[in-house]
C-alpha cells in the first residue's frame, strides 16, 4: 500500500514519550500506507528518544485508554516501524535512510513549538517526494481515516488550500474541542474560542459556514502542501510558544484556502505537556507566560495601531486573577506586560 506516499507527519516532543508512542500506535496503519513519521524532540530529560526506540524495538508501551474508543486506537501486537534517530544537523540537510519510516530527531535543545516543529518541515521539504505535512500534536490519538479524509479534502478543492481536522476531547470523545480552527480578534489581539468547542459530536455544524469564518487552523493537526512552505515560509522562530499558527496564517494573507475535512477525526489529550488549561483547570505559569508574551509580540508585529486596546484588555485579565486569587499568575502577566519590545523567546 503506498496510498499515503509523499505524506510526511511531524510530531514535537518535549518530556512525553508516554504521549508520543501512543499517537505513533494509532498512526501505524498511515504507516503502512506509505507517510513516514518524524519525532522531533525538544531536548527531553525523561529519555524520551530512548523510549521510543525501545517501543520500536517491541521494548516499551504507552498503556491503553480506558476509553473503548480510544483503545481501540492504539494498534497492538502490529508490526513496529522501521525506525532510525538522527541529529538535529541531519535533519535539517534531509539525510535519512530512505527505508526509514520512523525518523527520531534529536533537535539539541528546547527549540520551542515553532523551532521544533520546523527541523521537521525543513527535513521534509528536504525529500523530493514530499507532498503534504501533517503537523500534528503528539498528545493525540487519531482515527485510521483521518490522513486520508484530509487528503481527499484537499484533492476535492479547485483552489490553493490548506486542511484542519475535528478534534474530540481525549477525556470525553463525544465532545468536540475544535473543529479545524479558530476566528482571531485583531483589535484585542485575541484567538476566540475554538470553533464547536464543547458541542456534542451528533451536534456538528455545517462545516461550510465554519470554513468561512476561520481565520487559522489550529497547530494541533493541519495538512499542509508542499506549495503552502515553499509559499509563506517556515513558522516564525520569535515565538517560543503560541501565536506560531496565528503569525502564519496572518503571513499566508488569504493565499490558501482553510478547509476542515468533517470526516477526519482525532482526539487531544489538551496542552497537559505545559499545564495549560483543559475542561476547568486554570491556565499554568507558563501558558500565562508565554500567551501573553507572544500575544504582545505578535500585535507590535501586524497591529500596532491596535496595541493600546490588546495592552488595556491584557491589564484586565490581570485583574481577573487576582480576584480569582491567582496571585502568581496575576504576577507573571504584569511583568510580560513590562517586558520590553523584543522577540517572544
Amino acid at each position: 500500500m503506498s496510498e499515503l506516499k509523499g505524506v510526511y507527519i511531524v510530531l514535537l516532543n518535549w518530556n512525553g514519550w508516554r504521549d508520543s508512542i501512543a499517537c505513533l500506535e494509532s498512526l501505524i496503519p498511515n504507516i503502512r500506507a506509505g507517510a513516514r513519521v518524524l519525532v522531533c524532540d525538544n531536548h527531553s530529560s525523561d529519555e524520551s528518544l530512548n523510549h521510543i526506540q525501545a517501543w520500536a524495538r517491541h521494548e516499551r508501551s504507552a498503556g491503553i485508554s480506558q476509553h473503548p474508543r480510544l483503545a481501540a486506537l492504539q494498534a497492538k501486537g502490529q508490526e513496529r516501524p522501521v525506525t532510525q534517530r538522527i541529529s538535529r544537523r541531519e535533519a535539517e540537510a534531509g539525510l535519512a535512510d530512505p527505508d526509514a519510516e520512523l525518523i527520531l530527531v534529536d533537535n539539541g535543545g528546547n527549540l520551542g513549538f515553532a523551532a521544533g516543529n520546523n527541523v521537521g518541515l525543513r527535513f521534509a521539504l528536504a525529500q523530493e517526494d514530499m507532498q503534504h505535512v501533517w503537523l500534528l500534536n503528539n498528545d493525540t490519538l487519531v482515527e485510521a481515516n483521518c490522513l486520508p479524509q484530509m487528503l481527499n479534502r484537499l484533492q476535492a478543492h479547485n483552489r490553493p488550500a490548506v486542511c484542519g481536522s475535528v478534534i474530540h476531547f481525549f477525556d470525553d470523545p463525544s465532545i468536540i474541542q475544535c473543529i479545524g480552527g479558530n476566528r482571531f480578534d485583531a483589535l484585542r489581539g485575541r484567538a476566540l474560542e475554538s470553533e464547536g468547542r464543547y458541542l456534542e459530536e451528533g451536534a456538528m455544524p455545517d462545516v461550510g459556514t465554519i470554513e468561512r469564518q476561520l481565520d487559522y487552523l489550529t497547530g494541533c493537526s493541519m495538512l499542509l502542501p508542499r506549495s503552502f512552505l515553499e509559499t509563506v515560509g517556515l513558522m516564525n522562530e520569535a515565538y517560543f510558544l503560541y501565536y506560531e499558527e496565528i503569525d502564519w496564517f496572518t503571513r499566508a494573507a488569504r493565499r490558501f484556502d482553510l478547509l476542515v475535512a468533517d470526516g477526519a477525526h482525532l482526539y487531544h489529550r489538551e496542552g497537559g505537556s505545559i499545564g495549560s488549561r483543559s475542561w476547568n483547570r486554570g491556565p499554568s505559569l507558563i501558558s500565562d507566560q508565554y500567551m501573553f508574551r507572544s500575544r504582545m509580540h505578535f500585535m507590535r508585529s501586524y497591529y500596532p495601531r491596535d496595541l493600546w486596546r490588546c495592552t488595556l484588555s491584557n491589564w484586565l485579565d490581570v485583574v481577573k486573577r487576582v480576584v480569582k486569587g491567582q496571585w502568581r499568575n496575576a504576577a507573571v502577566i504584569a511583568r510580560e506586560l513590562n517586558r520590553p519590545s523584543v522577540e517572544a523567546q
